[in-house]
């Protein structure tokens, strides 16, 4: 086990984008957390007269000041705590209460099975988006509410991995012979089965953190999300479409650009590790890269 996960650690950091996207959230969390100290202003003193709407490069403000004379670079700083918090919890709680969900179904099948996955598909039937509106709007806006929307948007598609995984492993012999040996049912499906699913589910949810980023932020643009004066890059996003039409498309702009990084390196690290942990799909995407620089020589 300790040389599958060592070929896998290999394995990731030989990819690139992962490894950059890796850097880029590993860089974020850092500067969410010092965000206090390296802050150039609070994010939420508001200015007036010509402190408003200063364009990037002003003194003093390397990506200027929004409508309010807020400094943007203080309010992204200290939008990356909301964002990774929003993107993080969410998928981490709906990938536990997911593992149950879906080991259970997986294994037992049957009556219990069907009635779990039956429930999931009924939050199949409504677009993901639509439902966290959904949700969001009965609940009301505010980071809590948000982060609630969110797990429950995001329980039946990771329940679906794990539940199909499961339903394979299950089938298997280790399985069968863990049962010859006398091992219980709740040993069989956590201790046994559950490691084998794992990374099917990691590699999932890391690239659903980077969706769920995109869906906070515009939960946060329609008013259903984080509130004011909280930094956030969604809302700020929002009030920049105030001005948008006035020549200062940097207000909007640049928390947009901040969501679209973030979300990106989410979705790299995604893809570096379902082909890290998933030898098959390792070995082939290595074998067509060799074929593909055969293919050049050749043509050369």
């Amino acid at each position: 086990m300790a040389s599958k996960w060592k070929q896998s650690c290999k394995a990731f950091l030989n990819d690139k984008m992962a490894t950059i996207g890796a850097v880029i959230i590993l860089f974020s969390l850092i500067l969410a957390v010092i965000a206090p100290w390296v802050s150039p202003y609070d994010p939420n003193v508001v200015a007036e007269g010509s402190a408003r709407l200063m364009p990037p490069g002003s003194e003093g403000h390397l990506f200027g000041t929004d409508h309010q004379g807020r400094d943007i670079l203080s309010r992204i700083i200290f939008g990356t705590q909301t964002s990774l918090i929003s993107a993080v919890v969410p998928v981490i709680i709906a990938a536990i209460i997911s593992i149950c969900l879906g080991v259970i179904a997986g294994y037992y099948q049957g009556i219990v099975g069907n009635v779990i996955m039956r429930i999931m598909d009924i939050f199949f039937a409504f677009p993901a988006v639509l439902l966290a509106i959904a949700i969001a709007a009965i609940l009301g806006p505010g980071l809590l509410n948000v982060i609630i929307a969110m797990i429950i948007v995001r329980i039946p598609y990771m329940t679906r991995v794990v539940y199909t995984d499961t339903l394979q492993e299950s089938q298997k012999e280790y399985v069968e012979a863990a049962k010859a040996f006398g091992l219980g049912k709740v040993e069989i499906m956590f201790k046994q089965i559950l490691p084998n699913v794992l990374p099917s589910l990691i590699a999932y949810s890391t690239t659903l953190a980077g969706v769920t980023i995109v869906t906070v932020a515009g939960l946060s643009f329609i008013g259903l999300g984080v509130q004011p004066p909280t930094a956030d890059w969604g809302r700020m996003a929002s009030d920049g479409s105030e001005v948008l039409m006035q020549g200062h498309a940097y207000v909007t702009f640049i928390p947009g650009i901040a969501i679209l990084i973030l979300s990106f390196a989410f979705s790299m690290i995604g893809d570096g590790l379902r082909n890290a942990l998933d030898p098959y799909e390792h070995s082939k995407l290595k074998e067509n890269k060799k074929m593909s620089t055969k293919a050049i020589r050749n043509i050369a």
